[in-house]
């Protein structure tokens, strides 16, 4: 006999299985006592788990206390959102006030021959989802600038250029790094890739998908691969 044989037999009341049915009706009508209390402190965990400041008291609790170990600074106001950034090195970071940062960033700050390492982010930074930041010298962000998702700044080439020395796993040089400088009330567009050595000017916007291997006039729209000048930005 095989199971569906004796399943078909239990729904008609015979065999092995033909209490299955009577005791399956008696489990789903079993109804616990109201104890107030225990239901009442449950009810209330799980509108805690579900409201909308969560969050929040994640953030109190747990992710801005453990950002603020890590960095020199940590100004007021600090909205995470999601996970604190995924931070690798031994560089020093400090964050201004009233600063947002996305999910998913990572961000590398010294590495084991730049401990001097140093990331500055300005008041009112927006740093956009899934960022990407390689520090080995220095970058600065200033006030007010907005970096849409999937931007990278790096201020180093992040291995060796020379092929020999690449398969000897040897480290970078100092000389080989350049700091990178983001003036204020900046946007850099999603995608945005900038590379060692570059200054961006004050109110300057670098378009989506562009990489920046140049300095960025002040006021100034750029975009391409490299970036070239589309125009200025004059209000």
């Amino acid at each position: 006999m095989t199971w569906s044989d004796v399943v078909m037999a239990a729904r008609r009341g015979e065999g092995p299985l033909r209490h299955a049915r009577a005791i399956w009706r008696r489990l789903i009508g079993i109804r616990l006592p109201m104890i107030r209390p225990l239901w009442g402190a449950l009810y209330a965990e799980r509108e805690l788990r579900l409201a909308r400041w969560w969050p929040l008291l994640a953030k109190i609790f747990y992710r801005e206390p453990l950002l603020r170990y890590r960095c020199a600074s940590v100004g007021d106001r600090l909205t995470i959102e999601g996970a604190i950034p995924q931070i690798y090195g031994n560089g020093r970071i400090s964050i201004g006030h009233d600063v947002v940062l996305g999910g998913r960033n990572t961000w590398v700050v010294g590495f084991h021959w730049s401990p001097d390492a140093v990331l500055e982010i300005g008041d009112r930074v927006l740093v956009g989802y899934q960022s990407m930041l390689s520090v080995a010298v220095g970058l600065r962000i200033g006030d007010d600038t907005i970096m849409a998702p999937n931007v990278q700044i790096y201020d180093n080439p992040s291995h060796p250029l020379s092929p020999a020395r690449r398969l000897a796993h040897d480290p970078l040089r100092a000389d080989e790094c350049a700091p990178v400088s983001i003036g204020s009330n900046v946007w850099l567009g999603s995608n945005v890739t900038i590379m060692r050595g570059v200054t961006i000017g004050d109110g300057s916007v670098v378009a989506a998908g562009s990489i920046v291997t140049r300095d960025v006039p002040p006021r100034t729209l750029v975009a391409g691969a490299p970036a070239v000048v589309i125009r200025e930005l004059n209000d």
